[in-house]
């Protein structure tokens, strides 16, 4: 859990904006989470990898250094590192995937922060839907989402194309989940009804954000040491400049 919930005064400020914007605007009503740092303090995406390199035996891995090529890949070209870690389970049964991704998160945890969880119940009672929209794999994270209330069908990620037989093959399926694509992503599944609240924790997310017709949440979970810590840096830098709010997990 957290160290640091949700003020009541930040809650109090968001339900109020979203309050009166629904007093005033018809639906259908959405509300949109970024997965990783935001919603639970660990990588699923990366953790599923690690899992199926331990105990998967994907064919695709036999010849290659999973992480180094991995990394170097994002390094250069993020997009196509985050769809190789789909395409890798190319030829493999699609329940045999998600059994894997259950199994992931089952051994591995997911650190669930408990007032995103709330914060989401409280969305769904005002009859608002709510999405997860993860540049992770899809497939990754579905099992945590329902750790937080929200079902598979409304997780938006990464993916291949599934053929009629339930195979899973190494096309992309849809946008990539990430910076621009989750926005695009997610008004398409909307039928392009904006949002009335997103959050996220890394400028990857700055799309999404902006996305929202109401309210928006900027979130820190990472200290120097880790690898985002820029990239939520950065977000909290235009989140300041634009006035948005901004919470800190682990803020002593």
């Amino acid at each position: 859990m957290e160290s640091h919930p949700f003020q009541a005064s930040l809650l109090d400020q968001f339900k109020n904006q979203i309050t009166n914007f629904m007093e005033k605007n018809t639906g259908p009503y959405y509300a949109a989470f970024d997965a990783d740092g935001t919603l639970w303090n660990n990588d699923l995406g990366e953790q599923f990898f690690q899992y199926e390199i331990d105990h998967c035996h994907l064919e695709s891995l036999k010849n290659v250094d999973p992480w180094h090529y991995y990394e170097s890949t994002k390094a250069v070209d993020p997009v196509k590192a985050y769809l190789w870690l789909a395409q890798i389970n190319k030829g493999q049964p699609i329940n045999n995937v998600k059994t894997w991704a259950a199994e992931a998160v089952e051994r591995g945890g997911a650190k669930v922060f408990q007032s995103q969880k709330d914060w989401i119940s409280w969305l769904k009672d005002q009859g608002i839907t709510v999405y997860i929209v993860t540049a992770s794999v899809q497939w990754a994270v579905e099992p945590a989402a329902q750790m937080v209330g929200v079902d598979s069908q409304h997780v938006l990620g990464i993916r291949t194309k599934i053929d009629d037989q339930g195979i899973v093959g190494d096309e992309q399926d849809g946008w990539i989940t990430w910076r621009e694509g989750k926005a695009q992503t997610l008004l398409k599944h909307t039928n392009g009804v904006a949002p009335i609240f997103c959050a996220g924790n890394t400028y990857g997310d700055i799309s999404l954000l902006e996305s929202s017709a109401c309210a928006r949440l900027a979130v820190q979970t990472q200290t120097i040491e880790n690898g985002l810590f820029e990239e939520e840096s950065r977000l909290l830098k235009h989140a300041l400049e634009m006035g948005w709010p901004t919470h800190h997990f682990f803020k002593t």
